[in-house]
């Protein structure tokens, strides 16, 4: 059976409307139009740090007065339709499965159990950092003596394709989350897929 690394949100939490307002809160910027919103969901998030004006040494203390803020909002946020019944295909199938994510793992935690699907993962691996995510997929790798090829990295933004590429592992990019199908399929994942339950069909 394959081995499952899932990024958390924009994978399996439905959390971009409840960020984006803590985002606005925290920086202090104006609502973005639909149409923006949308050309910053096809930039890396390098490129949409620019764009609005934030400064990267600003994003550590934003993040975590972020993290902190979208704990306390955690009841707002659901699950993307369908994963819960992927992720119970897939556990019952045998595939081992950890999350992956620079959210906290508190956060994660309390979002899994609120919604009854902790018990299809085996850890949480949180505060990943926004650009560490392939040394995280190699201690991840190390530490179940998983081998890269018999893993899949499912994420929504480009740094989780670029991640799981370089730690060698099957990359399956999802268009329902933050970053969208033009720069994801830029970044050149081994499969993208626009519904859930492709996923099921995907993974052997």
């Amino acid at each position: 059976m394959s081995n499952i690394i899932w990024d958390f949100d924009g994978t399996i939490a439905d959390s971009m409307p409840v960020v984006m307002e803590l985002f606005y809160a925290q920086t202090g910027l104006k609502p973005f139009s639909k149409e923006k919103v949308e050309a910053l969901r096809n930039m890396t998030l390098k490129q949409v740090l620019r764009e609005v004006g934030i400064p990267l040494w600003q994003v550590p203390r934003i993040l975590v007065k972020e993290r902190a803020a979208f704990g306390r909002r955690l009841s707002e946020v659901p699950v993307f339709d369908g994963v819960e019944p992927a992720l119970k295909q897939l556990h019952e199938a045998g595939h081992k499965m950890v999350v992956m994510s620079s959210n906290s793992p508190e956060n994660i935690r309390r979002f899994l159990h609120q919604h009854d699907i902790s018990k299809y993962f085996l850890e949480i691996h949180g505060n990943t950092g926004l650009f560490g995510k392939t040394s995280a997929i190699k201690l991840i790798l190390r530490k179940y003596k998983w081998h890269a090829e018999d893993c899949y990295m499912i994420g929504d933004e480009t740094r989780d394709v670029d991640a799981g590429k370089k730690a060698g592992l099957f990359t399956i990019a999802v268009n329902w989350g933050y970053n969208g199908e033009e720069i994801l399929k830029q970044h050149n994942p081994d499969e993208f897929i626009s519904n859930v339950h492709q996923l099921t069909k995907l993974i052997q």
